[in-house]
Order: structure tokens, then sequence, then C-alpha cells
């Protein structure tokens, strides 16, 4: 499902967690969200919108959190969102029914803590501090099979 966010049936940040809770890493695995340009439209579809956006995949229990943000250079990166403590391992999460990402630890949320990373995006197109940002190497293959 697509359109608008809106806080005509709930807060922002009641929404987004909603949306992430939605996420069962089974039958619904991505929830992404991207500033569109026309407030007036009442379907939005990612041609609508612009080149930068925030995703996140798996399940409430364990997600990863994915944003592509303009760089320095002119050009649009992605990034995996993680914490800033030393990673313990890596973990693998669900992004469709045969394929999934190996993340490290430091980089796996619960549906509560990416919305919180998520409404903050919403507000600013921009991830805040704590948070650190690893960028995803797109010439590589970076699913595997479940």
């Amino acid at each position: 499902m697509t359109g608008w966010i809106s806080d005509r049936r709930r807060p922002i940040p009641d929404h987004l967690r909603m949306m992430l809770g939605h996420l069962d890493g089974q039958e619904k695995f991505t929830y992404v969200i991207w500033r569109a340009p026309n407030p007036e439209s009442i379907i939005v579809t990612p041609q609508d919108g612009g080149d930068g956006f925030m995703q996140a995949a798996g399940s409430a229990d364990q997600m990863t959190v994915e944003v592509r943000l303009p760089a320095p250079d002119g050009e649009t990166h992605l990034y995996t969102v993680g914490r800033p403590e030393p990673a313990d391992g890596t973990t693998l999460i669900p992004i469709s029914q045969t394929r999934a990402v190996r993340v490290f630890s430091n980089e796996v949320f619960t549906a509560d803590e990416a919305a919180v990373i998520f409404y903050t995006y919403y507000l600013t197109d921009a991830v805040a501090q704590p948070y650190v940002l690893r960028e995803l190497d797109l010439s590589q293959e970076l699913s595997e099979e479940r």
C-alpha cells in the first residue's frame, strides 16, 4: 500500500510504529517512506518521490533499517543504519520468502527502535546521532538465500 503519511487518524510516530510492527518476516517483510512532491495527490508511487528514502526489512522483533541519502559528491548512497557500539557477530534478516540480508548485530532493531529512526527521518530527511551509517556496496550481491 502506498499513500501519504498523515496524522489524521493517529500521530505520525504511532503510525510509523504500527506499520513497522506489521512486519512479520514471513509474509510482510518491508516498509519504506520517501518524500513525495504533491500533497494533493491521493495515491503516491515510488516514481513520485525524490532520490532519498528510508526502508526497513525483517520482522517487528528483528529488522534492518536502510537509508538512501545524498553525499558530498552529489550522488546518493545507500547505507545501513547501526548503533555506534562494536558488532558482536552477524544476523540474517529475511527480506522476502526466499532472500535475506546479513547485517552486523549493532544493525538490528525492534519496531519500537526503528520507529524512532523513521520519525527522525520523516522530520529531517536525516539519521540523527547516536546512529552511524555503513555504506553498502551496490556492485556486490547484498542478499543470500534463506
